[in-house]
């Protein structure tokens, strides 16, 4: 009867509601596209994938952090001398680690970092001598490198570790940065306006042009939306995750990516519960590094991805200790390792060959240790009490053989029900940790007080005396072989 009477006014008040509610989310969740976007998209041929052009060696150096001057430098063993991160044109002789000697007889251990970096550009036949004192003879060729900066990564907490399921839960904000210096040449072309120095990429970019920034990729076994910001979002979220800007004629494109985010690990418990355990969070480039012209679809010859982190990476993680919430764990340590991920049998679709292939990757690790008093009190101590009750059993006259069978079966009764009350705080494993060890090294002295009063039954009345002389040898020498057992369990062997 309502509608009927006023319909107009109930279709206009319907409408009015659905335009309140949907329209603001609509326009929300849109970067709106510039004339910086325009521009980009219009003129993507000019794009430029990689940043650099060189010719040289191609050997990079690994880097490392100094915590008390606070710079990123060379890595470099006791001697001083530098450590390869990556080879380019020769990874037979010179791998991931190799330390270099000399550079065509410079002694490279009397450089400093900027002599190095310079002497490596120069295009030139060069000998090179590792560590091992085997010398190499590398040519310069020309190759292009792209080298995406993280500027921060901001490890805020680490929210959950799930040692059973090999799972690790932290929260994140990362910012990555790759110099574009050719779009700043197009924004230049087609006389924009870049006194702003700053544009947020629209999604309709984004999806139309593939950027180097975008490759790269985290090891997350689980991308939950609902808690994850970052380009692999199906559903279009309301904050910028490419941006542009322009500082003292240098354009940059930011990558933004941060939330919950979930990783596998490959824990080892041997030592459980006084384990130590190292967190690694990867990632990679997602662009394959080679030196053959061939394998390239786009026939840029030799080329080299690299992420390489700054400064605020580093400092971002020295600040992790103070935000740690697990009140199970210490964090011992937080460090940004070089890898390179080689697989010897990729298939290239495109040449039909089995080819031996490279990616760069950056390696988060933190590494941690278990608070192990919890386990001292809640099962060690009660394991050993229940265990000494029974074993006291032996003190009992061997006569009494009703009296120590009652006892020391009571004993084993206690500790079997006690190993239910602590089972789920033991991992479940395929292998014993230490704390499994040492309760089966309990269970089986907690069951010798039981068979020795069994056996001994047969001797109360035909030989008394070899009785109480075995019972007495037992108890002394189980005790000292049960307390170095203990300390091989638990104590460094």
């Amino acid at each position: 009867m309502l509608f009927k009477k006023y319909p107009l006014y109930l279709i206009s008040f319907i409408l009015s509601v659905v335009t309140i509610f949907l329209y603001p989310l609509k326009t929300q969740a849109e970067v709106v596209c510039s004339n910086w976007d325009n521009a980009i998209t219009e003129s993507w041929e000019q794009h430029n994938w990689y940043q650099e052009e060189r010719n040289d060696v191609g050997i990079f150096y690994d880097f490392t952090w100094d915590k008390e001057k606070k710079i990123i430098k060379i890595k470099r063993n006791k001697e001083n001398y530098p450590v390869v991160r990556f080879s380019l044109f020769n990874k037979i002789d010179i791998t991931e680690g190799s330390i270099i000697k000399s550079y065509n007889n410079i002694n490279l251990s009397k450089k400093d970092d900027l002599e190095i970096k310079a002497i490596h550009k120069k295009n030139e036949m060069v000998k090179i001598e590792l560590i091992n004192g085997k010398v190499i003879s590398i040519g310069s060729k020309p190759y292009k490198l792209n080298d995406i900066k993280m500027e921060t990564f901001g490890l805020q907490t680490i929210q959950s570790i799930e040692p059973t399921k090999g799972t690790v839960e932290i929260s994140f904000r990362s910012i990555f940065s790759n110099q574009r210096q050719d779009l700043l040449k197009i924004l230049k072309d087609t006389n924009l306006n870049i006194d702003n120095a700053y544009s947020n990429l629209c999604n309709d970019t984004i999806d139309e042009i593939n950027f180097p920034i975008e490759t790269f990729d985290f090891n997350e076994f689980k991308y939950d939306e609902d808690l994850r910001e970052g380009l692999n979002n199906k559903t279009k979220i309301n904050k910028p995750i490419i941006s542009m800007t322009i500082d003292n004629e240098i354009l940059r494109l930011f990558r933004f990516e941060s939330g919950v985010s979930f990783y596998r690990q490959d824990f080892k418990f041997e030592k459980f519960p006084f384990d130590t355990q190292k967190i690694k969070i990867t990632i990679s480039t997602g662009m394959r590094n080679h030196s053959d012209p061939t394998l390239n679809v786009n026939k840029d010859g030799a080329v080299v991805t690299f992420i390489t982190p700054d400064k605020g990476a580093f400092l971002n993680l020295e600040s992790l200790k103070k935000n740690n919430y697990l009140k199970e764990w210490k964090i011992i340590s937080s460090n940004i390792l070089s890898n390179e991920i080689i697989d010897k049998n990729y298939y290239d679709t495109y040449t039909g060959k089995i080819i031996t292939d490279s990616m760069n990757a950056l390696v988060i690790e933190v590494e941690i240790k278990r608070n192990y008093e919890q386990y001292i009190y809640k099962i060690i101590i009660p394991v050993f009490l229940i265990l000494s009750l029974a074993w006291f059993v032996l003190w009992i006259p061997t006569k009494e053989f009703e009296t120590r069978l009652t006892t020391s079966m009571v004993a084993l009764l206690s500790l079997i029900a006690y190993n239910f009350v602590f089972a789920d705080d033991v991992p479940k494993l395929n292998y014993l940790t230490a704390l499994d060890e040492y309760i089966l090294l309990s269970y089986i002295f907690c069951c010798i007080p039981t068979f020795m009063s069994i056996w001994f039954s047969r001797f109360i009345s035909t030989n008394q005396k070899k009785a109480t002389l075995v019972n007495r040898k037992i108890r002394v020498w189980g005790v000292a072989f049960y307390m170095f057992a203990s300390f091989w369990i638990f104590f460094p062997k």
